[in-house]
């Protein structure tokens, strides 16, 4: 499994989106995107939520801590 995680800095959702992806094993890539509405807008418009941390994970967009949760859980 691979996934690039966009985060914001002061985000805690994404901090512990990190640790979970670390504890599953899972190889990740971060793109920090404060102050970066634009690109906000964009990853929202792809996940269908407004909800950090945005996660693409093996080509599927996630959207927000409870779900990669449970994608995580479902295999």
């Amino acid at each position: 499994m691979q996934a690039r995680i966009y985060t914001w800095s002061t985000c805690s959702f994404c901090a512990r989106a990190k640790a979970l992806l670390d504890t599953q094993g899972v190889a990740w890539d971060e793109e920090v995107i404060d102050g970066d509405r634009e690109l906000f807008d964009r990853l929202a418009q792809q996940c269908g939520k407004r909800t950090m941390p945005f996660v693409l994970l093996d080509g599927e967009w996630i959207a927000g801590l409870e779900d990669l949760e449970r994608e995580l859980a479902s295999g």
